[in-house]
């Protein structure tokens, strides 16, 4: 628990600096390109301030670069920026994909930012909106046919995290294979079948008719078994001794709920009943019975469990457990 608390935390800081580092670097590529056109922006000897007066040559010298020193700025601003947005990316799908997945999810990521970022960069060169909103339409374009497959597949392991048509544990058949559910990544569906194991993209899980086995329905009343945990060998008299165990279903071994499973002494003539406790939702029961003796004859007790069944449960009973009933005693003799 302490694990993933911590665990939790620390992504949870690498999100804030990560955040923080970007919006550092977009503030300072804006910074320094207001800085530039204000240092080498003017046209003119007549237009440059009087504070700028001294430096006019220099000025008029860098002039016609000046598009050249933004576009650099653009580009390595810009490329630092993108890098801290992919590893926020990285880091956000980390906590709901594996390490191939989110890698590549970031990856996909920085090509989108590069390709915006040459549409900048386009726009800085090309004084004409038309020309810069080509440039930027056709990286778009580049990124878009470059990135469409593993987009899909991503989009559809959304959907099938989401809407969970099926879960872990499930046989289904998925384009004509079939296996046991064993991952549901965001690239890829992952089947387990006995010597192997079946990687499905997710898109075409979504695509494709999706065939889910039933468990079998077993025929009632079911098959029960109930075990009683080993009682102490010996007890003394009027002390309380407490009995557990299970009741469950001998097929799957799954629990027998709010069912009566009493607690039995063997006897010759008939069973006496010393107890009875309710089951749990894991099938579990407790019962507490005050040690007596039971029988003239002899001072032990012959106890078993037993189930008495229903309409949908079968009976059944536990092994013996012999314990022996110790006479309690007196104030004198202690």
């Amino acid at each position: 628990m302490t694990a993933n608390i911590d665990e939790a935390r620390e992504k949870t800081q690498s999100l804030r600096r990560g955040s923080a580092k970007a919006l550092f670097y977009i503030a300072l590529l804006a910074a320094s390109l207001l800085i530039m056109n204000f240092l080498f922006g003017w046209e003119s000897l007549e237009g440059i301030p009087p504070l700028l007066q001294p430096y006019s040559d220099i000025i008029l010298f860098v002039k016609p670069y000046l598009v050249y020193i933004q576009a650099g700025l653009v580009f390595v601003f810009g490329y630092l920026a993108i890098n801290a947005i992919s590893g926020l990316v990285y880091v956000y799908m980390r906590r709901i994909a594996d390490h191939p997945t989110a890698a590549a999810v970031r990856s996909i990521t920085r090509i989108s930012g590069v390709a915006l970022l040459l549409s900048l960069m386009g726009s800085a060169f090309l004084r004409d909106p038309g020309a810069a909103l080509t440039v930027g339409s056709f990286g778009g374009l580049v990124v878009g046919f470059a990135t469409q497959t593993i987009l899909s597949h991503v989009v559809a392991g959304v959907f099938l995290l989401a809407s969970r048509p099926f879960t872990y544990g499930d046989t289904v058949t998925v384009a004509g294979q079939t296996g046991v559910v064993k991952e549901i990544k965001l690239m890829h569906l992952v089947l387990e079948v006995e010597d192997r194991e079946i990687l499905i993209p997710s898109g075409n899980v979504v695509t494709q008719i999706i065939q889910k086995k039933k468990p079998k329905k077993q025929a009632k009343p079911i098959e029960t078994v109930v075990t009683l945990a080993t009682p102490p060998s010996s007890v003394t008299a009027d002390l309380p001794v407490v009995f557990t165990g299970k009741l469950l279903e001998a097929t799957n071994g799954s629990p027998v709920t709010g069912a009566t499973v009493k607690i039995m002494e063997r006897d010759v003539g008939k069973d006496e009943l010393l107890s009875s406790g309710i089951t749990e939702s894991d099938g579990s029961f407790k019962a507490e019975w005050t040690a007596r003796k039971t029988d003239r004859w002899d001072n032990t007790a012959e106890i078993y469990a037993k189930f008495e069944g229903n309409k949908d449960y079968d009976e059944s009973q536990s092994k013996e457990h012999t314990i022996k009933i110790t006479k309690a005693r007196t104030k004198r003799e202690s």
